[in-house]
């Protein structure tokens, strides 16, 4: 929409934290769980709509992810001064954030000068919810963690396995990739004792292979 976000770098929050969501969105998915999204484009939305489209659709849980600027590094989250399931999907998130190498300023509470919540979203959301920064925009050396889409959907899959283990669900084990190449050499009758798919190869064992497959 017209309101970029924070920007750095050439950077829009906006951007970044969409690739995020649907990355995260898909992860889910694909562990049979049901995804609302407040945008899966680039639109105006407000956060009173945000938050009664959310409301709506009454998950479990809700993550308002963003990208944080003004000065400092990493990654914080933000849950209800409650505690509970929130408390324990910023914590997982986290958990998973710090796995990647993001560095972490905490999972806290911040409140209002009622003592109520300070953020309308973690306030007024039926749901326990939380909001992540994954980092900072304006700090050229943060940014590079999530300068690239990849890095960005790296990062939202991995708030997705923040969501599941806060929720108690299994995380699925994707296969290694060279495992179709190890079925497939099995069956054709190689015999292969052990799998060991990241032992280093040497140049003398490169040209061997080579050796034996160019005719």
């Amino acid at each position: 929409g017209k309101d970029p976000g924070a920007s750095g770098g050439g950077l829009k929050e906006k951007d970044i934290t969409l690739t995020m969501a649907l990355a995260c969105k898909a992860e889910l998915e694909k562990h049979g769980i049901k995804v609302g999204m407040s945008r899966v484009k680039d639109e105006d939305d407000p956060l009173t709509e945000e938050i009664r489209e959310c409301n709506a659709f009454d998950p479990e849980v809700a993550v308002d992810i963003h990208v944080n600027a003004g000065g400092g590094d990493g990654f914080e989250a933000y849950y209800s001064k409650v505690g509970g399931l929130g408390k324990t999907l910023a914590e997982c998130i986290e958990a998973e954030v710090k796995a990647l190498g993001q560095n972490s300023r905490g999972c806290k509470t911040r409140l209002n000068g009622s003592g109520k919540d300070y953020y309308g979203f973690i306030r007024q959301t039926a749901c326990p919810a939380v909001i992540c920064e994954i980092g900072f925009i304006d700090n050229a050396t943060d940014r590079t963690a999530f300068d690239t889409k990849t890095e960005q959907e790296t990062f939202g899959r991995a708030y997705a396995h923040g969501i599941l283990a806060a929720l108690g669900i299994q995380k699925h084990e994707e296969a290694h990739w060279a495992q179709k190449f190890y079925d497939s050499l099995r069956k054709k009758g190689i015999v292969i004792h052990e799998e060991r798919f990241d032992d280093k190869i040497t140049r003398g064992e490169v040209f061997a292979l080579l050796d034996q497959v160019v005719k």
